[in-house]
């Protein structure tokens, strides 16, 4: 019989695959922020009946969280981990400003942009402060 062997993790990087892969993440960042914004104001038509469906707001949860999981991965610092939600938090701001500087809205004045910022906040959260 064949012993199955555990998986073999590595655990010492280099600064540069540090870097690199942390900048990932905060790319994969941006990516599901903009995915998220643009779907927002998703609606879902039953019949003659049309209902709000902001099914990116548990997308925002649990991306956020996957992300910040796999920082944990390159990091154990609580500062490296957080850098996709600072880079999601960072760009939610600049997309909640830029009427200010080019006119066009791109979050509404709805509470599904609120809602949308405390799912993400807290599904990337939640592997900082739960490290398994």
């Amino acid at each position: 019989m064949q012993e199955v062997s555990s998986p073999i993790y590595r655990s010492e990087f280099s600064t540069g695959e540090l870097i690199s892969g942390l900048s990932w993440l905060g790319v994969g960042a941006i990516a599901s922020l903009i995915l998220e914004v643009v779907y927002l104001g998703t609606w879902l038509h039953v019949g003659q009946v049309a209902l709000p469906f902001p099914w990116t707001i548990p997308v925002a949860f649990g991306f956020n969280m996957v992300l910040t999981r796999t920082a944990r991965l390159w990091s154990e610092r609580p500062v490296l981990a957080a850098v996709p939600l600072i880079v999601w938090c960072v760009g939610f701001f600049i997309l909640l400003m830029w009427p200010a500087v080019t006119g066009n809205q791109l979050l509404g004045t709805n509470m599904r942009v609120v809602v949308l910022l405390m799912a993400g906040i807290a599904g990337g959260m939640w592997p900082l402060i739960r490290p398994q």
